[in-house]
């Protein structure tokens, strides 16, 4: 599967060095508020592609999908966080199919808000239990359906428990122009 993976350069140094990058938890964006959302995600992905290595503990992410193009993405437009002047590399990549998980990245950031996510407006109920707000999470997962309430182009994001230096199509390098 084509996917694209926007990484730090020192992050991609340690692929080109060891041959494989792993998500390293201390850069990832949690201030606490969002790790039981991540948890969550890894569960899900223990379930439909299979236990990670040992070693690893959360997902590297990439993109499938940005605003309804099934194209590299367009670095002068796309937004990255991070610090002016910070060199980044933009990866194409080739993973197989069965060690990704394909998640509705609009909808993923109403898990980060703990919220209810119903796939249509029809579906959605007030007071949900806990239980049914974890199952209507799973709505995440339902990319090839077209949904009532986004009137935005789709943007599908990719998680893979590990970016192997064999899957690498193309490195392009790029600085934050912040």
């Amino acid at each position: 599967m084509l996917l694209w993976t926007i990484q730090h350069k020192a992050a991609y140094d340690t692929l080109l060095d060891t041959g494989r990058l792993i998500a390293n938890e201390k850069y990832l964006l949690f201030d606490g508020q969002f790790r039981s959302s991540y948890d969550w995600l890894v569960d899900q992905m223990k379930k439909r592609i299979g236990m990670p290595p040992d070693d690893i503990k959360y997902p590297v992410w990439a993109w499938y999908q940005w605003e309804g193009a099934r194209k590299r993405l367009d670095m002068r437009t796309h937004r990255y966080g991070g610090e002016k002047g910070t060199p980044i590399v933009l990866l194409s990549i080739d993973v197989p199919d069965n060690m990704v998980l394909l998640s509705d990245f609009d909808m993923w950031h109403v898990i980060l808000n703990d919220g209810y996510l119903p796939l249509y407006g029809k579906d959605d109920i007030d007071n949900p239990s806990e239980d049914e707000k974890l199952k209507s999470w799973e709505n995440v997962f339902c990319v090839d359906i077209e949904t009532d309430w986004w009137d935005i182009p789709k943007s599908t994001q990719a998680t893979i428990w590990e970016l192997k230096k064999e899957w690498v199509l193309k490195a392009e390098h790029f600085v934050l122009a912040g």
